[in-house]
């Protein structure tokens, strides 16, 4: 069973970085300063196909070490809706790659955390029915990158499998 990561993307600089690279692929060759063995791998999953591609900050790592660095699954929310999820496919520290995708926020600082997704699906689903099922206030907004404990991943990649049911 994987992780699930609670990832809001309300922020311009989120919502620009958003624009870029989670709301249309890229191709692989486009992707430069990759490790070797990191391309080789996105190559194999992706079939030399396209690629989305979403980061954090260094800040976030108390959260990003909990995370696989394959198969978790990341919850994007704007405003008060989860609009897309995805399932990792690579991760890795990276910040030269951060800087040609999306150069510094505000504070200067890069999303070095880089991951990888082979396909983003999108999907409507209010955020307060995934903050009922946690346990959470309805209105938590999920501030920066949050990853949940096994237990509640467990409800949350249940609720999501349900969901892709239908698709």
């Amino acid at each position: 069973m994987a992780t699930v990561a609670l990832q809001q993307v309300s922020k311009p600089y989120a919502r620009e970085n958003a624009k870029r690279t989670l709301e249309k692929p890229i191709a692989l060759k486009y992707l430069r300063h990759l490790d070797p063995q990191v391309l080789s791998r996105l190559e194999a999953t992706c079939k030399g196909g396209p690629v989305y591609v979403w980061g954090s900050k260094a800040e976030r790592v108390h959260q990003t070490y909990k995370m696989l660095d394959r198969d978790a699954l990341v919850l994007f929310r704007r405003r008060s809706t989860v609009y897309k999820f995805g399932i990792v496919i690579e991760k890795t520290e990276n910040e030269p790659l951060a800087d040609s995708l999306w150069g510094r926020d505000v504070d200067g600082e890069a999303w070095s955390t880089v991951y990888f997704f082979a396909r983003i699906v999108d999907k409507v689903v209010p955020a307060a029915r995934l903050n009922q099922l946690l346990g959470r206030s309805l209105g938590d907004n999920w501030q920066g990158l949050v990853v949940l404990t096994m237990k509640d991943s467990a409800k949350v990649d249940e609720f999501f499998r349900k969901q892709l049911e239908g698709l």
